[in-house]
């Protein structure tokens, strides 16, 4: 018999049908029509989507930070700014009394730049911190004060390049202000002496120019002193770095006059009418209605599922310097519009294809599986401009094995606790779809009678 694999290649037929049509199981495209045996069949489920408010975005410590900002037709305006401590080693060696200043450098390490135009060149800027970092949790619409005058700017070419490293020269009146400090020495004594000195910076972009960069947190990004001491022939540098120093990140998002206006709450699921998506740092995600599957699955009996693809694309936007995230994880939630977690705190998602979907519990009961490494992905193919990923397993689970069908948040956001793993808080990238590019696309075969 010819494979079905070899009989879709065949024929370049696309049919979808809604759950609210006639009976599923006798719409699907019978690929092999002249076999008695097996019958294979090929059908398209649309899936409609709503939007999600994430609560609560914790951004402490991601390890990067986001500024600038990006404005659309559907997100609205979007600005992040970064604050972050700043750290020396007591140890390093200060300037002596008789040294003379070279010069003061800001470094910036970059690790991206999103935005649908970089032909121009974009701008950071660091300031001081009139208020302290304080050890607790920071969330994205927390933010402090800070001195509208910088001490750092500059405007860079991000045209070629989007991860590299930056730097600029301080202002001189704060280039003065810290080598006279470190000849001094007394703030450079310890840390807590040093933020008493300068209790962190900020991070700004400019929104306007329609960007937005992610700023690495490390030994790369921050503060160089360059100095000569009496007999030296080449200079010396004393860093004080972003590395090991609490940070976090502000986000101001201003959805007046979208469709994205009216989501205002978070956990709330929002019709924003027939264009969805997501967007990162601000917190947006899709929420997939998956009860059409039920209507599909409750008309078949004697199926075997060959390959069914969940497919969301092609996407409204095509822009190769704003790409969407690479890729997105499959979150089981219902009507909390939250992402639904096990005994452990662990998040329940679609698995990979090659994992199981269900296990038995210690009380024997059959449960969502779940695993740190395994975590199915829709992926994006920038050829096609879409997400796309297999899900036969799960499908498989919930026809066969009896797992409960959930509603699915789509999110970059990696399925952890760990805010450096999170990419849906280190930039604005996202996108947005028309609901009629949502769709499974079902490959199944009936068991016919002899």
């Amino acid at each position: 018999m010819t494979s079905p694999a070899k009989l879709v290649g065949g024929l370049m037929i696309t049919l979808s049908i809604a759950s609210s049509c006639s009976d599923p199981s006798t719409l699907g495209l019978d690929l092999d029509p002249n076999n008695n045996q097996i019958g294979v069949f090929y059908t398209e489920i649309p899936l409609s989507a709503s939007m999600v408010l994430q609560d609560s975005m914790n951004t402490t410590n991601t390890n990067s930070m986001v500024v600038g900002g990006l404005t659309d037709d559907f997100f609205g305006k979007s600005e992040g700014i970064g604050f972050s401590r700043l750290a020396i080693s007591p140890t390093a060696t200060r300037p002596a009394q008789n040294a003379v200043l070279d010069s003061v450098k800001f470094n910036f390490r970059i690790e991206s730049v999103i935005g649908n135009d970089l032909g121009t060149a974009k701008s950071l800027s660091v300031h001081l911190l009139t208020e302290g970092i304080m050890d607790t949790t920071y969330y994205n619409f927390d933010r402090l004060d800070f001195d509208p005058n910088p001490i750092a700017q500059g405007s860079f070419d991000f045209s070629a390049r989007q991860d590299t490293a930056v730097s600029v020269a301080m202002e001189s009146g704060f280039s003065e202000f810290i080598f006279e400090e470190l000849k001094k020495g007394d703030a450079f004594k310890d840390v807590f002496s040093f933020r008493n000195l300068i209790p962190g910076v900020a991070f700004q972009g400019n929104p306007e120019e329609n960007a937005s960069t992610g700023i690495r947190i490390g030994n790369t990004t921050g503060i160089v002193v360059y100095f000569k001491n009496e007999g030296d022939t080449v200079s010396r540098g004393y860093s004080i770095s972003t590395a090991q120093s609490r940070h976090f990140n502000y986000v101001h998002s201003d959805r007046t006059g979208t469709p994205t206006a009216v989501i205002t709450e978070a956990n709330q699921a929002y019709d924003v009418g027939n264009r969805v998506g997501v967007k990162s740092s601000v917190g947006l995600m899709m929420k997939l209605d998956t009860s059409p599957i039920d209507a599909f699955l409750d008309t078949l009996t004697n199926v075997t599922f060959n390959d069914i693809v969940l497919e969301i694309g092609p996407l409204t936007e095509e822009v190769t310097t704003n790409r969407p995230p690479a890729g997105m994880f499959m979150y089981f939630t219902d009507e909390t519009n939250k992402k639904l977690r096990n005994s452990s705190g662990q998040f329940y998602t679609i698995q990979d294809e090659r994992s199981l979907q269900v296990v038995r519990n210690a009380e024997g009961n059959l449960v969502p599986a779940v695993s740190s490494n395994n975590h199915g992905v829709l992926g994006f193919i920038s050829t096609s401009n879409m997400y796309r990923t297999g899900i036969t397993s799960y499908m498989n689970a919930v026809y066969r094995q009896g797992l409960q069908r959930n509603d699915l948040l789509v999110s970059p956001s990696f399925p952890s606790d760990v805010n450096f793993e999170d990419a849906f808080k280190k930039s604005f990238r996202g996108f947005t779809v028309d609901q009629n590019n949502i769709k499974l696309k079902i490959y199944y075969s009936k068991i016919r009678a002899f």
